[in-house]
């Protein structure tokens, strides 16, 4: 890909988590890059050198180099780089603009097009603190309220995880939350556990770096970490889960007077369950929940916020490299899963955020639970309690699921109904949810056609749609990782664009 003549904007967040880039220029976004996509390490906390690797990556793969820059913006919460100092690109110095972590945040919601609303910014941690209730009017920027010491916080279910199923500091609040989320279905709650939990909160609002043996041992948690999580690890998660959805719905009506519409933005935004319970409240008119609402968006928040004219509602920001599947495919493909092969989908750019959105997708009819441990379990190698996810027309969500709003960025889980259990069973959890992603034939129409394909070979036009990754690493980015992918797991078939290759 090539820029013109216009002078570029680099924006940086270099943090300990999810570091990421953003390119672009005044009036459109160009490129967004996560440091996992490049040094191939999920969730990476980058050095320096590394740092310096992704912005070089970001400016070669446009065709510019640091003549080519004329502004670079800098997120200030955990930032690697000493911010009283310019910042090097090359042979060129450039005294940065800095930008905040909640700012950044709202700035992801943008392409709502909400000119009014509530903003919930629901962290871990910033300069900013960790969750705050904003009011967005027209461009100003209210916080109405700090949320610190409630459940809706990273740092509770991030301790919550830590105690569960991740030991790992880092790993437990920025990458295993929806490793709880998952496991929290097979519990359930236990309203003395809550009051327990909510008398001890403030102990859960804090950070625990060295590790929570002392609240594993307070709540009668083994010291074991294991795969299959015992019964009262799952208990444990449910109730933590069910607490933070119910205070979730219980601050959006508190706030409900002040807005008709809501934008939930930060890394609790990926709570998929309560935000479906929050969007079949009727509390709201409208709710947005943007594609990347965790750290990993926060150099793209910070541009769109600055220039709004770059904001853009397309998921599908990342890196294009000249690889694209066309219509010319939808037969070949509906055939292929219809009868009953796993496809690895890789076209166009690569989505920005944690979910494959169709250009970097694994793919099948969901027609039993044994496709679910195949592609699960067998080629991600992720643990048995894990949900996949499903991928349906726009037109199709009130058919399949009791879901109130469109979800293209598949963040809202809705719970499934008859003909979907009875059909397609490998994309329902076992709480009776699915964490849906909705498709219109504008937004991906090759998706869209095979899906309505499928129904005219007599399929449920639904999709179980997951990541082509497996567990651990990041999604496929390039071509060559897209045919490594084949060559090394139990994928049938990758459609490298139009080009159609079965596994060796």
């Amino acid at each position: 890909m090539t820029y013109r003549s216009d002078r570029l904007v680099v924006s940086v967040f270099f943090g300990d988590h999810d570091s990421n880039v953003t390119v672009a220029t005044k009036s459109r976004t160009l490129l967004h890059l996560e440091a996992e996509r490049v040094l191939g390490t999920k969730h990476v906390t980058a050095t320096a050198e590394q740092m310096d690797e992704v912005v070089w990556a970001a400016l070669r793969y446009l065709g510019a180099d640091e003549d080519a820059v004329d502004e670079v913006l800098v997120a200030k919460w955990s930032a690697k780089y000493d911010l009283t100092r310019p910042i090097s690109i090359g042979r060129r110095e450039f005294t940065p603009v800095i930008t905040g972590h909640h700012a950044n945040h709202i700035g992801t919601a943008l392409p709502s097009g909400f000119d009014q609303c509530l903003v919930l910014c629901a962290d871990g941690w910033s300069e900013d603190g960790a969750t705050s209730m904003y009011l967005v009017d027209h461009g100003r920027v209210d916080r109405v309220a700090i949320l610190e010491k409630t459940f809706l916080t990273g740092r509770v279910y991030g301790t919550a995880t830590q105690m569960t199923v991740q030991p790992d500091f880092m790993a437990a609040h920025s990458s295993d939350t929806g490793k709880m989320l998952g496991l929290s279905a097979l519990g359930r709650h236990d309203p003395a556990l809550a009051a327990r939990i909510r008398a001890d909160l403030d102990e859960f609002n804090d950070a625990f770096p060295e590790g929570v043996e002392h609240l594993r041992r307070r709540y009668g948690l083994s010291d074991v970490y294991s795969r299959t999580p015992d019964e009262p690890r799952r208990h444990f998660a449910a109730t933590v889960q069910k607490e933070w959805e119910d205070e979730l719905l219980e601050v959006a009506a508190r706030f409900r007077p002040l807005s008709s519409r809501l934008a939930v933005v930060g890394g609790c935004a990926m709570n998929v369950v309560a935000n479906g319970r929050l969007a079949n409240s009727g509390l709201y008119s409208d709710i947005f929940i943007p594609a990347m609402p965790s750290d990993a968006g926060q150099s793209l928040g910070a541009v769109w916020n600055r220039y709004p004219d770059t904001v853009t509602s397309s998921p599908y920001l990342g890196r294009h490299h000249g690889v694209e599947a066309t219509k010319a495919s939808v037969t070949s493909m509906a055939d292929d899963l219809a009868a009953g092969f796993v496809i690895a989908l890789y076209t166009g750019a690569s989505e920005s955020g944690p979910r494959a959105l169709g250009n970097r997708s694994i793919l099948a009819v969901p027609r039993s639970d044994e496709v679910r441990i195949r592609v699960s379990e067998q080629i991600k190698r992720r643990e048995s309690y894990r949900p996949v996810a499903p991928v349906i027309r726009a037109e199709d969500l009130k058919r399949f699921f009791d879901g109130s709003f469109d979800s293209p960025y598949m963040t809202y889980a809705y719970v499934a109904k008859g003909e979907t259990m009875d059909r397609a069973p490998a994309i329902v959890h076992v709480d009776g949810t699915s964490r849906v992603q909705t498709v219109a034939p504008d937004q991906h129409p090759l998706l869209h056609a095979v899906l309505t394909a499928l129904e005219e070979r007599g399929e449920a036009p639904m999709l179980l749609n997951t990541s082509m990754n497996v567990a651990g690493s990041p999604m496929v980015d390039t071509p060559e990782e897209a045919a490594g992918f084949l060559a090394e797991t139990a994928v049938d078939v990758l459609y490298l664009g139009d080009q159609r290759l079965v596994r060796p």
